[in-house]
């Protein structure tokens, strides 16, 4: 098999990947059955995007048709299957697929057994809450501790904090005291209640035999109360112990409550704590803002030169600021008989008479291999200007859109110094987009030498996703 129908074969296998991932994104279905209609005005639609996936608990059923904007109210025209019911009551919501999933609409079709909503009705739809809100309470989150952070410095820190533990110490200490006593004091009093109803049980005994077999049944229980009543006296004690050992072990700065009140160092660190989580909030509020402000889009397409019979195919990746017209595009492709190398041979001639002659010649042949184009560019209404490496050779082209940008015709040269006498590769081309994702292309390669044989007319096509449809793409991906 030659090398251009290998190239060839390479290409259709990618073209029909590319169609398999063309059918996912735009939601072909062939042989869609009826179709209903529904509109659902939103407060805020960001993010949400046309042609995006429409749910009901969580069952693609739909998907939306157009978004508009209308008395400053964001008006969301839906396409629904026609076996989707949606009554009096029927609401929607904006939600997300994954971590960075695709934004899509949730329906609630509405109680069961209510009035059936007729065609090209309004629902209200409600929108969950933005990332910028989530922001402003963790500003907030974080305004608060730094506002308990101070009171406590001004509270412990300084000779005054430092008397007002000392003073809580004390206090402590006095209160053990006092339990240590009142458990004493209660002992005694206990074992004078004991000796005192023992005393009234043998009087009891003799006033009459009822009341002593009263006594004599309730004794165990009373006996039982008694047990009891030492055990929590006995506890009273050990939590006394515990109590001072804990003070003493604060005053002292041992353990971790101690090292905090009484260390400078812990106040120190849980201040730079605070601080780097305020840093680390800021962080991720630029990190985000940045990565919502550039676009890309992935381009893949093949192209034909009919006079050589020969394939070409090219991997395109552009990254988009979007406050600035200047942009960034790199490209990989494949060159038919794209690298020349030269062999030069040295041939050396002795005659008879005794005297050489050495006669040297140059053979140039081209190989199939890879090239790189690295452009930068700038975009003025609808007239780009780019520069930079074409091919892996310096260069530089002009773009122009029309028709709200499904044409663009280019024009591009590059390889000023190319051998044997040859002009600079230049290049004009077309590309049509018969869909968002789907377009074709045709053009003049190589124009300035078609008297060398070099120079090709070409057709082809290929497939762009967009930055909605990579986040579409990644937003499918589950997630756990």
């Amino acid at each position: 098999m030659s090398t251009a129908a290998k190239v060839g074969v390479f290409f259709l296998v990618i073209l029909v990947i590319a169609g398999l991932l063309i059918w996912k994104i735009e939601d072909i279905r062939v042989g869609r059955a009826g179709s209903q209609k529904v509109t659902v005005q939103f407060r805020d639609v960001s993010g949400l995007a046309e042609k995006s996936t429409v749910r009901v608990a969580g069952v693609p059923v739909g998907r939306i048709e157009k978004i508009r904007l209308v008395e400053g109210k964001a008006f969301v025209d839906i396409e629904l299957d026609r076996n989707v019911d949606l009554r009096q009551g029927a609401s929607a919501s904006i939600a997300s697929l994954g971590l960075l999933g695709e934004k899509y609409v949730e329906l609630v079709p509405g109680p069961v057994g209510a009035t059936r909503l007729p065609e090209s009705s309004v629902i209200t739809g409600d929108v969950p809450v933005s990332f910028d809100e989530i922001t402003r309470l963790a500003r907030d989150i974080e305004k608060d501790i730094k506002e308990i952070t101070a009171n406590l410095n001004q509270s412990l820190g300084g000779p005054e904090g430092e008397e007002r533990l000392r003073t809580i110490v004390e206090n402590v200490r006095i209160i053990s005291d006092d339990l240590r006593m009142l458990v004493a004091a209660n002992r005694e009093d206990v074992n004078a209640t004991v000796a005192n109803f023992r005393e009234f049980s043998g009087m009891m005994t003799k006033f009459i035999e009822r009341v002593d077999r009263i006594v004599a049944a309730n004794q165990e229980n009373v006996s039982g109360g008694i047990a009891n009543i030492r055990e929590v006296t006995g506890k009273l004690q050990t939590t006394a112990d515990n109590l001072n050992a804990i003070t003493g072990q604060i005053k002292g700065g041992e353990g971790t409550v101690g090292k905090l009140v009484q260390s400078d160092e812990t106040h120190k660190n849980l201040n730079d704590a605070l601080v780097a989580v305020k840093e680390g909030v800021g962080g991720l509020n630029k990190a985000l803002g940045s990565i919502g402000k550039i676009k890309i889009d992935l381009g893949l397409r093949t192209e034909y030169l009919t006079q050589r019979s020969s394939g070409k195919g090219y991997f395109t990746l552009d990254v988009d600021p979007v406050d600035t017209p200047r942009f960034y595009r790199v490209e990989l492709s494949t060159q038919p008989e794209g690298r020349r190398k030269t062999t030069t041979t040295v041939t050396r001639t002795v005659f008879p008479d005794g005297h050489s002659e050495v006669e040297t010649a140059e053979e140039n042949k081209f190989e199939d291999t890879f090239s790189v184009s690295a452009l930068v560019g700038w975009r003025w209404n609808d007239v780009i200007l780019r520069g930079g490496l074409i091919e892996s050779r310096g260069g530089a082209g002009v773009d122009y859109y029309t028709l709200k940008d499904r044409l663009r015709l280019s024009a591009e040269m590059w390889d000023f110094n190319r051998p044997d006498d040859f002009s600079a590769h230049a290049k004009v081309a077309g590309q049509f987009f018969v869909s968002p994702s789907i377009f074709v292309t045709g053009g003049w390669d190589d124009f300035l030498n078609s008297k060398r044989d070099t120079s090709s007319l070409f057709v082809g096509a290929g497939v762009r996703w967009s930055d909605e449809d990579i986040k579409y793409l990644l937003g499918s991906i589950p997630i756990k």
